[in-house]
């Protein structure tokens, strides 16, 4: 296990279940989430995805990273869908709606540009699981307005994954990440 891994783990351990939970019961105070939405969001990879990645990553402050982020994420979710959903022209990159994400005090920038691929895997899939939702609901999905090549992108970020050596975030979310909609 190289250093970065070993920071990782023993931050995991000092953080991972109390500050998880925290995050989760304050979120749902915060946010006004239900019983089910407290229940998604402690159960949600794509949330823990993005609050791992400042702790994988070793970056400078990751309790308070991961807060914004996961912040973020629930405001979209919660009601910002007008002003967050995919627009057209997100269409130039997948990683335009993972910018708001994507920013981190210090840390290995590789494991950040893992995590963040994993997230945009994520996001990939789920575009897919509900393009016909989307076309039937006149819901603006990439792959559905054919402006995005699904295994052209899905092939470019598995070959980014292949690449880049993140057992913490790896072991902890590749086996989910198929699993359900971004």
């Amino acid at each position: 296990m190289n250093d970065l891994n070993l920071a990782y783990a023993e931050k995991v351990e000092q953080w991972n279940l109390p500050e998880w939970n925290y995050i989760v019961e304050e979120s749902a105070i915060v946010f006004r989430l239900t019983d089910i939405e407290k229940n998604q969001l402690s159960n949600s990879t794509t949330a823990r995805i993005i609050a791992t990645i400042p702790f994988a990553a070793n970056c400078e402050d990751p309790e308070r990273t991961a807060i914004a982020h996961i912040c973020l994420y629930l405001a979209e979710l919660k009601g910002f869908q007008k002003y967050c959903a995919h627009v057209p022209s997100d269409d130039s990159d997948i990683f335009n709606r993972l910018e708001a994400i994507s920013n981190f005090k210090g840390g290995n920038r590789e494991i950040i540009r893992h995590g963040i691929n994993l997230l945009a895997l994520k996001m990939l899939e789920g575009y897919k699981r509900s393009s016909q939702k989307d076309e039937k609901n006149g819901i603006y999905n990439p792959l559905v307005s054919g402006k995005w090549n699904y295994k052209s992108i899905k092939n470019d970020l598995l070959n980014k994954l292949s690449k880049i050596d993140c057992p913490a975030l790896d072991e902890l979310f590749y086996s989910d990440v198929f699993a359900y909609a971004w």
